[in-house]
């Protein structure tokens, strides 16, 4: 038996012996499959407008629940100094009662300011309301004749009336459809302000909202600035998020002709108007939330509409998918695609990317492939929907639950913090804290609930972009 064994052993190395001698001498070896390329972050730049986009992880687990953050960003580039387009601007007062004293002082400072501001080519209207509307100057090419005009016009509006607010609106909005007319080169703004409820004409928010939304599609935008603690914010927000524009919270009105000038700035320093962003779900891709912005849904598309854009500046977007994750491999998830008219040369331009991640059945993969930066800006997306949602609670009385929201959330941010590492929660950590301490003391109607409430939205807003 045992020198059978040894005769077969011995026949077999012959026989590898021969193979080897074959081919020269070299083993053969078996050729191992690469792993396919893991997906990452893309960018794609056209024009003065990088668009990138990045997942929360680029891994997905197989038969996991596919939830995943894609965080589009919009980087662009320093404004082109001279070659910077003319701006036409609708300047719409709140003469209201409530606007008496010191707030319709400081509107009118900041008004005349705004004029002295504006070059000569500029254009500027002037218009105030109370129960009525006043058309005090029609929109005027900006000249050392219609400066002197403005400014005593100015200097003449007096507070009375109630708030008829929509007749402002729409004063302001037909001021500037007729200027682009004669200017169609010039980018068009509404600056509104206001500092109490809208009780006249119409006061709905959704209604006033569409009519933002329509006025933005023929190339008007709107910033609202509310003014005090009595205004409608959730009204105020709305009109500016549909118009395509910009929300102020101004807790003091003496700081009104700063945000005129920082308001007028963004302006001068456009370089992207008519920007829309549009993300192309794949198949078997599904929207769970939008953050920051109001956005239209059509089978696939996701639609939003973005204010125009400016030199330097970061605007971004936060979604959140759930993906197929019923076979491993590479999944396409989305196409983002962001176009605009460059406001310098009037080329209308586009830029896509495509983003892509790996379903795996290696849940140690999947961990390692988590994007601390995208995850800490998704922390900060949600906490801006629960911070105004706990607003909302306080405001209506629900202290309790007001107060609850805000210890869960501080809760939660603290533990997803002990992983990301990120300076900005830290930051907003401390503001939540003070605000669960102010929650706790203040009644929801007094001076310094009302400020906590508008204040406490006014972050939100600001941090979902």
């Amino acid at each position: 038996m045992n020198r059978t064994k040894a005769i077969l052993v011995f026949a077999a190395l012959l026989a590898l012996s021969a193979v080897i001698i074959a081919r020269g001498g070299k083993t053969a070896t078996i050729p191992v499959p690469k792993p396919a390329p893991t997906p990452g972050p893309v960018a794609v730049q056209k024009g003065p407008i990088k668009l990138g986009s990045s997942l929360s992880g680029t891994h997905l687990l197989q038969g996991g629940n596919g939830e995943v953050y894609l965080d589009i960003s919009l980087n662009v580039g320093k404004a082109r100094g001279q070659d910077r387009a003319p701006v036409s601007i609708a300047l719409v007062i709140d003469r209201s009662g409530s606007m008496a004293g010191e707030k319709l002082q400081h509107a009118r400072a900041a008004a005349r300011r705004l004029v002295a501001s504006l070059s000569d080519g500029d254009r500027l209207a002037l218009i105030s309301y109370g129960s009525d509307v006043t058309t005090e100057v029609a929109s005027t090419l900006i000249s050392s004749h219609s400066r002197r005009l403005l400014l005593h016009a100015i200097d003449d509006i007096a507070d009375r009336g109630g708030t008829y607010l929509s007749g402002g609106f729409e004063a302001g909005r037909d001021e500037l459809l007729r200027a682009a007319s004669a200017s169609p080169e010039h980018l068009s703004r509404i600056i509104l302000i206001s500092d109490g409820q809208a009780n006249e004409g119409i006061t709905s928010t959704s209604k006033l909202a569409d009519m933002s939304r329509k006025a933005l599609s023929r190339g008007v935008h709107l910033t609202t600035m509310g003014v005090g603690l009595d205004f409608n914010e959730n009204l105020m927000t709305a009109m500016a998020e549909h118009g395509g524009g910009h929300y102020y919270f101004i807790k003091n009105s003496d700081a009104l002709a700063g945000i005129f000038e920082k308001e007028l700035k963004t302006l001068k320093q456009a370089v992207a108007r008519r920007a829309r962003l549009t993300v192309q779900l794949e198949p078997g891709v599904q929207l769970v939330q939008l953050f920051g912005y109001s956005h239209r849904q059509s089978g696939r598309q996701v639609h939003v509409d973005l204010p125009d854009m400016y030199g330097g500046q970061q605007r971004m977007v936060m979604l959140k998918l759930r993906a197929p994750t019923d076979s491993a491999g590479e999944r396409q998830l989305a196409q983002v695609q962001v176009s605009y008219s460059d406001v310098v040369t009037g080329d209308s331009l586009s830029l896509t990317t495509t983003t892509s991640a790996t379903v795996t059945a290696d849940a140690r993969l999947v961990k390692s492939s988590r994007d601390r930066t995208v995850l800490a800006r998704a922390e900060q997306a949600k906490i801006s929907a629960n911070l105004t949602r706990a607003m909302e609670s306080y405001a209506s009385g629900d202290v309790a639950g007001a107060s609850s929201s805000l210890r869960n959330q501080i809760a939660v941010t603290t533990e997803a913090n002990e992983e990301l590492r990120s300076a900005t929660l830290d930051r907003i950590l401390g503001k939540l804290k003070r605000q669960l301490k102010t929650a706790r003391e203040a009644a929801p109607s007094s001076a310094e609930g009302r400020a906590l409430t508008k204040g406490g939205k006014y972050e939100a807003y600001q941090m979902a972009k």
